[in-house]
């Protein structure tokens, strides 16, 4: 499976921090960006597999029409949807969550033993 990036670590551990993290919305969210995430690492495979990224096609009459490989294109559209995914469930936490409580050097002391 595709490696997760920091932020998407991160924000796991805000949602935990707001208890959000087992609502419908986070958790659709959360698994819409691990598919994304699955995408994007498949298409840089396929790109990073390519010797080159542009191929040819001949026509009639021998005329020759470059082309780049079409994932090129659909790379840069995932990562801005998965972005936006981020942006959203960042969004989910601070909208329906609530912060924690700040607690005092008592309680922290308190909470070790």
């Amino acid at each position: 499976m595709a490696r997760k990036s920091k932020t998407y670590s991160d924000l796991i551990k805000l949602a935990k921090t707001y208890g959000v993290e087992k609502n419908a919305l986070f958790v659709q969210a959360a698994e819409q960006y691990s598919v994304q995430q699955l995408v994007i690492q498949r298409i840089k495979n396929e790109l990073q597999k390519e010797e080159e990224l542009m191929t040819s096609k001949e026509y009639i009459k021998g005329r020759e029409n470059i082309y780049v490989n079409p994932l090129v294109k659909e790379l840069p559209k995932h990562a801005d949807s998965a972005n936006k995914t981020l942006s959203t469930m960042l969004e989910i936490i601070t909208k329906l969550g609530s912060p924690p409580k700040p607690t005092g050097k008592l309680e922290e002391m308190m909470k070790d033993e």
